[in-house]
């Protein structure tokens, strides 16, 4: 059974899957371009200049829908081992580099907790992927992030636990308490 090809559907699936990943991307970049153009060409329309701090706030925004767009794509390639792993990666290094450049210092703890909550999920994958190694290094990554943001408890079975809880959320189940009732 390991040695099976993959039928034209898996195929297929994956193709149309990337292709759903790459519109959502190109559609929200495209979109967002085609928002500030349009306010833009409205504002000299009607002679209104902004606040100064409005820059501030869209940049913070932008960020913002950063996190929420890596996120998006790490969930929608759970399903497919080698793509869910590419795009969890992708959603580290991507929430890294937004943690670096960010100018918003009130965005920080965000991009920390969400960066910490990709570091358990990439623990637990690697962990299922018999990589102990790795797996040791997301959750110190994680554990790090976490204890810095002041939370007291966070063991590997209680992160572990906030991510799953997290994933729930997405996939729209019941949440599991943190008290097992």
């Amino acid at each position: 059974m390991a040695g099976m090809k993959k039928g034209p559907i898996g195929v297929w699936f994956n193709v149309a899957l990337v292709i759903l990943v790459s519109s959502a991307w190109v559609g929200s970049k495209a979109g967002s371009k085609i928002a500030q153009l349009w306010e833009k060409h409205q504002r000299q329309k009607h002679g209104m200049v902004r606040d100064p701090n409005w820059a501030h706030v869209e940049s913070t925004l932008s960020e913002l829908s950063a996190i929420q767009i890596l996120q998006l794509y790490a969930f929608v390639t759970r399903n497919d081992k080698n793509l869910s792993k590419k795009y969890l990666l992708n959603e580290i290094m991507g929430l890294e580099e937004l943690k670096r450049r960010s100018g918003a210092a009130e965005i920080g703890p965000v991009i920390d907790i969400y960066l910490a909550l990709a570091y358990v999920d990439a623990a637990i994958a690697e962990e299922q992927d018999n990589n102990k190694e790795l797996a040791t290094k997301n959750m110190s990554s994680a554990q790090t992030l976490f204890r810095s943001l002041g939370w007291r408890d966070y063991s590997e079975e209680a992160l572990k636990l906030v991510v799953r809880r997290e994933l729930d959320r997405w996939n729209g189940q019941p949440q599991i308490r943190l008290d097992g009732k």
